[in-house]
């Protein structure tokens, strides 16, 4: 109860009342009168509107030729009385001021034919319906214009379900499981990405169909080796649902860019595929899973008696999984880009060897070791393909430098993970196969290193090095050699599980090979070298045939094979005449250049699918000796 004072100058006499308050029912009604009163204004007005808008929508064809708002087309239509305290000080959207908000990015209701306009007076702030009731009733010239009804969009995307190959009916139960069972005994190895405790066969099929497709589709054909009719079904069946993953953004998912990483290794498009799963990961974050991880890890580390709760340990698990698919794709994209001639794509910012951190996680696993180190060792590679690039100009000696420090750069990663891998206790039962893997990449990666920093010198006839480039030359040479002796020595850790490899493991076999022969030939050691070489080439085709064809060209076998096969067959049939040959001369050997037919002769080394699939420089080797040069270069100057 308020007391209120009045005082009455005639009576000379001050009065005192007492106001009882409202009821609060009261007032609930009274401000519900006043919302009926003010929407039965509104609808009135809108009415109005109504027939008025009906009046000026049939007049003669002369006059909508001629008439103001026709010219204005897609203005907005509204009553000047209505709208014209609103709109003429804001013509523009932009213009307007924030209360008023940008109605063709958030309504519904908006389409590029259809723009329309909210008045709302600058008297209208939000308020409850209780204090509406102390506000005025609001002028006719205020009023909200509804928007036109939406159109329908004469496309649309088809969101087609995907059903697993089981539910289709293109293999039974029984072949789905054996078929991936197949692909984690050795594919996994290769594109290890996975958790085995929590991909399991019903953990997959439950959660992404796609991704069980691609499993057992890289699984059948393992299993049958070069192929075969359920092969060649699954592969064909697997690109067109692939398609419908790319096109509909609403399939995006963790597990549709892993199903997208196996198509993209197991596949010709492999560049293409990989490009559209690297979109697909930006659009879901899984770049930054990684950054978002460590930070976790870095605060936990803070405080040694600190428990995560069961729920932040599935958030971390779960980052996890993200982070071992987005090193999977950082993996993929840089051997592509440095051996397979792709445009540049991702760029680690910041040390590469933070990824270890992650080899600490209660949910890593075993094949962790495996990619954190392709991680490390293919970004050196990336670092070495941009120095040693054609956009790059370095004279001789400073890629001497620069080949010297990536050496070191090589030495020391590879003293790191043989350190690493050697201490886990955990990866006994995979150790030597880690470590034979460890050994051989490091061979690819200074065979490499050495052949790029001959293309880069610009130097490809070996009679006119020098001294430098003939010493990179038989450092490319000695890593070709340990490469193979690597790989013959304990094939069962290496190329028994080639038959699980995708085929640029297959292609980096046959290249190292195919350029030792082509070494041997330009720059021969002694006399044993060639039927050293020989014998090693007839041991490993004899393996890779027992691994068998890796299936990629489905129905036609291992292409890489075939080439090691012929290869070795002319090279023994070459070394056969020049050892014919020079029985009969008064030298034990003669160079072979010194043939009529010696460029025709290196000219085999150099297969259509090293030059047109992959980027691996080496092969364009030649030798002409000078004095020929100057022979030929006197004879057209006298022409």
């Amino acid at each position: 109860m308020r007391r209120k004072e009045t005082v009455y100058k005639k009576l000379e006499k001050q009065c005192v009342f007492f106001e009882i308050p409202k009821d609060p029912v009261s007032e609930r009604i009274e401000g519900v009168e006043y919302e009926v009163q003010y929407l039965r204004k509104q609808l009135d007005d809108m009415r109005e509107l109504l027939q008025q808008n009906r009046a000026q929508s049939t007049p003669k064809s002369s006059q909508l030729a001629h008439s103001p708002s026709h010219l204005r087309g897609r203005q907005p239509l509204c009553h000047e009385s209505a709208c014209g305290s609103s709109v003429s000080q804001f013509p523009h959207t932009q213009d307007r001021p924030q209360e008023y908000g940008d109605v063709s990015a958030t309504d519904p209701g908006y389409t590029d034919g259809h723009q329309f306009q909210r008045s709302m007076p600058a008297s209208m702030p939000t308020v409850s319906p209780n204090e509406l009731a102390t506000q005025s009733v609001y002028a006719s010239n205020h009023i909200v214009t509804r928007p036109p009804k939406r159109k329908r969009s004469g496309f649309e995307i088809r969101d087609e379900p995907i059903a697993d190959f089981i539910d289709k009916g293109l293999i039974t139960f029984e072949c789905a499981l054996s078929y991936f069972n197949t692909f984690f005994e050795g594919c996994d190895r290769y594109m290890p990405i996975f958790d085995p405790q929590y991909d399991t066969f019903g953990s997959i099929r439950s959660r992404s169909s796609i991704l069980l497709n691609a499993i057992c589709t890289i699984g059948c054909m393992v299993e049958t080796r070069s192929g075969g009719p359920m092969s060649d079904l699954l592969h064909v069946e697997l690109k067109k649902w692939i398609n419908v993953i790319i096109q509909n953004r609403e399939l995006n998912c963790l597990e549709s860019v892993q199903a997208m990483l196996i198509v993209a290794c197991y596949s010709k498009e492999r560049s293409l595929i990989l490009s559209f799963a690297t979109r697909m990961a930006l659009d879901l974050g899984l770049h930054e899973a990684f950054d978002e991880l460590t930070q976790r890890l870095a605060l936990r580390n803070e405080d040694i008696a600190y428990a995560l709760p069961h729920q932040m340990l599935e958030e971390e698990r779960a980052l996890m999984w993200k982070s071992r698919t987005w090193f999977g794709l950082l993996v993929l994209e840089h051997i592509f880009r440095v051996d397979g001639g792709k445009p540049p794509g991702i760029r680690l910012k910041g040390n590469s060897r933070r990824c270890r951190v992650l080899l600490g996680h209660p949910s890593s696993t075993i094949l962790d070791l495996r990619l954190f180190s392709q991680v490390e060792l293919n970004i050196l590679r990336a670092n070495v393909g941009d120095t040693l690039g054609g956009s790059n100009s370095l004279d001789g000696p400073s890629i001497m430098d620069y080949v010297h420090d990536m050496k070191i750069e090589l030495d020391l990663w590879f003293d790191d993970w043989l350190r690493i891998i050697e201490s886990c206790d955990a990866a006994a039962e995979e150790k030597p196969s880690l470590l034979v893997a460890l050994r051989v990449q490091k061979c690819w990666a200074e065979m490499m290193l050495n052949c790029k920093a001959l293309r880069s010198m610009g130097v490809e006839n070996v009679a006119a090095m020098s001294t430098t480039e003939r010493t990179i030359l038989l450092t490319a040479k000695a890593s070709a050699r340990r490469h193979l002796r690597l790989i013959i020595t304990d094939p069962d850790f290496y190329l028994a599980k080639l038959k699980y490899a995708m085929d640029f493991v297959w292609a980096k076999c046959a290249f190292s090979f195919l350029l030792l022969l082509k070494l041997s030939r330009l720059l021969p050691e002694r006399d044993e070298e060639h039927q050293e070489l020989l014998t090693h080439g007839n041991q490993l085709v004899d393996e890779l045939s027992k691994a068998g064809a890796s299936g990629t060209q489905s129905g036609a076998g291992n292409i890489y094979l075939q080439i090691l096969k012929v290869s070795i067959e002319k090279y023994g049939r070459a070394l056969m005449e020049t050892q014919q040959s020079s029985s009969d001369g008064p030298t034990a050997t003669s160079p072979f250049w010194e043939l009529f037919d010696a460029q025709a002769d290196l000219q085999w080394f150099v297969p259509e699918q090293f030059v047109s699939e992959w980027d691996f420089p080496g092969l364009n080797l030649f030798y002409f000796p000078t004095a020929w040069q100057d022979f030929f270069g006197d004879f057209s100057l006298a022409m």
